[in-house]
């Protein structure tokens, strides 16, 4: 029987955190979006009964922006009108996530935390799902991000944190009609608002699926402008919502090593004590299956 890999999408759940405890410090330093980070792990390990987890970054550079400067241009405008309370803000939810991602994370004995240089989580956690996984292994992707749908097949879903549910590749076709691999044609088509991606005007996801399905109506308007403009727009947005990026490396899986005097340390060191007898899975014991075991 194969392995179950919990492969999260760290800068969304990290971005969860960081209005859920705003306030929580300890020695002077915030630790609220670490503080939530942690406590969240073996909650999702008895949620989804597994023991191996697999973090994945974005790093602050993006080589997308090469290919589109537009590209999620709206954001950093944003940034360029913060006040200077929101840049400090800013500034402690950066350091918080560094410090997990490059020193509590290895401290507890995680061994697959990754990031790469100008790559977002989506493109690590395509090349894990894609080139990492073994035989017979099965994969749940942690995140709300619908660009990640594309990467759904039998053997990975997706699993929302805010509604508490499983994506699964039949889900997807029952609402979209389509494969999954196709869907990077859709966003292609009908672009991403939240990325400032441009797409075909007027044409959105429902408007592309009906179309790569063949039964948009060949004599309405919007077919003849998808026809006249598609080659263009697919050129320029296909590269950029493709997942893995090119480039993106091969991200090996090995296990932990994980031990109680790892995350006792991180916990004490940051003053949590609430969390002390929250170790995650293989600290403690093998899980324990409740209820619905999720399988590939």
């Amino acid at each position: 029987m194969g392995k179950k890999w919990l492969i999260l999408d760290c800068n969304y759940l990290c971005h969860r955190a960081k209005y859920a405890t705003p306030d929580f410090s300890y020695g002077g330093s915030p630790t609220g979006v670490i503080y939530g980070f942690l406590r969240f792990l073996p909650m999702l390990q008895e949620e989804l009964i597994s023991e191996r987890l697999v973090f994945c970054w974005d790093s602050r550079t993006n080589k997308r922006y090469n290919l589109l400067p537009e590209y999620k241009a709206h954001r950093r405008a944003h940034k360029d009108e913060m006040t200077a309370e929101e840049i400090r803000f800013e500034k402690m939810f950066r350091a918080q996530m560094r410090l997990l991602r490059q020193k509590y994370l290895p401290l507890i004995g995680f061994s697959n935390v990754f990031v790469q240089k100008g790559m977002e989580s989506d493109d690590l956690i395509a090349s894990i799902c894609k080139n990492s996984l073994g035989e017979d292994d099965y994969a749940v992707i942690v995140s709300s991000d619908h660009d990640l749908y594309q990467l759904l097949c039998p053997e990975v879903s997706m699993y929302d944190p805010i509604k508490r549910e499983l994506f699964t590749w039949k889900d997807f076709r029952k609402q979209y009609h389509i494969s999954p691999r196709h869907f990077a044609k859709v966003k292609a088509l009908a672009g991403c608002t939240t990325d400032n991606v441009p797409g075909i005007q007027g044409v959105g996801e429902i408007t592309a699926c009906k179309y790569l399905r063949g039964v948009l109506s060949t004599t309405s308007k919007i077919y003849a402008k998808i026809e006249d403009e598609k080659h263009e727009v697919m050129k320029r947005n296909r590269k950029l919502v493709q997942l893995p990026l090119k480039g993106t490396k091969v991200f090996p899986l090995r296990p932990d090593n994980l031990t109680e005097k790892g995350w006792q340390k991180v916990v004490e060191m940051l003053g949590m004590s609430s969390l002390k007898d929250r170790m995650p899975f293989a600290i403690t014991r093998p899980p324990k299956i409740k209820g619905r075991t999720i399988s590939g």
